[in-house]
């Protein structure tokens, strides 16, 4: 009886997501594209660390961050969020929290063109 339900527990624990971790996400245009970079910040020795990232999972908590290193206004739409035309050397930010797996589309409403539209991977 016991074997049934360690094993029943261990199918359980695999099933579940474990509690996410935050990330900042800045997305970055400029007159050409939107490019896009991944934080995850820990917390040790009383001081945070950011580390470099390839991607994000499923449960994280996200800072986004868009910023214009533009010459001209640039928009931005992702998650569920628009953020308006942004003046050069401007910057925006939200909260998101990332609890599906799949890929997301980014895009600028003010400009056109393959550089500024593509695809956010959440594993």
């Amino acid at each position: 009886m016991s074997a049934l339900l360690l094993t029943s527990a261990a199918f359980a624990a695999r099933a579940t997501t474990a509690p996410g971790k935050h990330v900042l996400v800045y997305f970055v245009a400029d007159d050409k594209q939107i490019r896009y970079q991944i934080y995850r910040t820990t917390a040790g020795g009383g001081s945070d660390q950011l580390f470099l990232e390839k991607w994000v999972v499923r449960g994280d908590n996200a800072t986004i961050i868009f910023i214009n290193r533009g010459k001209k206004p640039h928009g931005f739409s992702f998650y569920g969020h628009k953020i308006g035309p942004l003046k050069p050397g401007k910057r925006a930010h939200f909260a998101a929290s990332l609890i599906k797996r799949g890929k997301f589309a980014y895009s600028s409403p003010t400009d056109h063109g393959k550089g500024f539209a593509g695809v956010f991977p959440v594993y």
